[in-house]
């Protein structure tokens, strides 16, 4: 995928962060240098996209809704900045399978954020287990990112102009592969728990939604994968 537009777009963002915003990074050095890896983020506001992939060493891939390829000069930039169409309506798998394809074949980063639509209220909401099957049939190293402080973003003009605290934590990457016989959507709907409850962990607690009830404990017992951490460095 030619990504002609995200290189000049990704370098102006990161000025206007610099000018503009209260932006702080934790945890960069979690990101692998190499190799492909699939970003999860929670979801606020429109310029998440452009704020997750500025703390990343290389250019992702993204999904977008389906709308705003609707125009042919919208799909045209959209498809420059490594954007892909997504059915927010059901399962669509041709999205899903670009992604892998992305992941598994040109060894690419992909930011995905399983909740599947930005928090109206900033609290995590219940995450779609499409992302999870992504991950099992990539076995593509998962990093979890919480934000928070995006809310006020919504207007995608504010790219020139993003006054905001912005804070990105990023968890440690994992690695989820089945070990059971259990049904493909069931290993999928518990690993979605597991990356959930990675982010939510990174969050406020005012922030975790549909997640605040959750524990160590709980996620150990109900998640049936080998989750192991991997190498972080560029080798």
């Amino acid at each position: 995928m030619a990504q002609w537009l995200f290189p000049p777009c990704n370098f102006g963002f990161k000025l206007t962060l610099k000018w503009f915003a209260d932006f702080k990074i934790e945890g960069q050095e979690n990101i692998p240098q190499a190799g492909p890896v699939l970003v999860v983020s929670n979801h606020l506001s429109n310029l998440d996209p452009a704020i997750v992939a500025a703390a990343l060493p290389r250019p992702p891939v993204f999904l977008a809704k389906k709308e705003l390829f609707k125009y042919s000069l919208g799909a045209f930039l959209m498809r420059g900045y490594g954007v892909h169409p997504v059915d927010r309506r059901g399962g669509d798998v041709r999205a899903l399978n670009w992604i892998s394809r992305q992941l598994s074949v040109e060894k690419r980063m992909a930011i995905v954020f399983p909740e599947g639509t930005r928090s109206k209220t900033g609290g995590l909401l219940r995450g779609q287990p499409g992302i999870a099957l992504i991950a099992i049939s990539t076995g593509v190293p998962v990093v979890p990112v919480a934000l928070t402080g995006s809310e006020p973003l919504q207007n995608t003009l504010k790219v020139l102009k993003p006054t905001a605290t912005i804070r990105l934590k990023i968890g440690k990457p994992f690695v989820a592969r089945t070990t059971s016989r259990k049904p493909l959507r069931q290993s999928a709907s518990a690993l979605i728990t597991e990356i959930m409850f990675r982010i939510a962990r990174m969050l406020p607690e005012s922030k975790r939604g549909e997640y605040a009830d959750l524990n160590d404990l709980e996620m150990t017992e109900s998640v049936d994968f080998t989750l192991s951490p991997t190498a972080t460095g560029s080798g």
